[in-house]
């Protein structure tokens, strides 16, 4: 790794991984404020700089290996951090400044071999595929008022019909992509440092995966 001239002795960065749904966000978001407001990349901030392999189809049936997914930008601003740089959000422009830990919302852990050099540490969420699938349904969906009233009697057509789409626009979307979601997760929760109860709730699992952490006493020592 380059020479670092951050503040910082040596940066650690962990990776929160996980399915689409397993709760990445909420947990990297927990453990941010836990390690001192961290900085969070997040892989899907990037979108319009992901680099996916021509065939599609016939790399997910080769077996979706994650090495094959290029961000350079990513892998640049992630750089950055670590020398010591401040970069922006690509998604909201926020500033993110460097600091002793640096997240990475990342689905495919370690495995991307462009910024394997830079991870210490892999967090895996483990949540069955069946319930990662109703919370996006869920995300999508205006649960406030199925909640409280447990119907959809008395919302415009509008409302009823942009829910509908939504949910018929993630189904889709699922369905071609669901053989590369199980794929990547497997190998990403083999070889993860850590593996958590994703169905705990955020206390038990940030406790959970910082009682790990301070176990893996030559990676990184957490505080507290």
């Amino acid at each position: 790794m380059p020479e670092s001239h951050s503040p910082f002795s040596k940066p650690c960065v962990i990776v929160v991984s996980g399915s689409v749904g397993s709760g990445k966000s909420t947990i990297s978001t927990a453990l941010s404020k836990i390690l001192g407001d961290a900085p969070i990349l997040i892989f899907d901030h990037y979108g319009q700089y992901v680099e996916w392999p021509e065939d599609m189809e016939g790399w997910i049936n080769a077996g979706a290996d994650p090495t094959h997914i290029r961000v350079p930008k990513l892998r640049e601003d992630l750089h950055s951090l670590l020398e010591g740089r401040a970069i922006s959000d690509p998604q909201n422009g926020n500033v993110l400044s460097p600091s002793r830990y640096i997240l990475l919302e990342e689905p495919s852990g370690r495995e991307r071999q462009e910024i394997k050099e830079y991870i210490d540490l892999v967090v895996f969420i483990d949540v069955p595929q069946d319930v990662c699938v109703t919370r996006m349904i869920a995300r999508v969906m205006d649960m406030n008022v199925w909640n409280s009233k447990g119907s959809f009697q008395g919302e415009t057509r509008e409302d009823i019909v942009r829910q509908l789409e939504a949910v018929a626009s993630w189904i889709t979307q699922y369905q071609q992509a669901r053989p590369m979601y199980i794929q990547v997760s497997r190998i990403v929760k083999v070889n993860a440092d850590i593996v958590v109860d994703g169905l705990k709730d955020v206390n038990g699992i940030t406790t959970d995966i910082m009682s790990l952490m301070k176990d893996k006493q030559g990676k990184l020592d957490p505080p507290g």
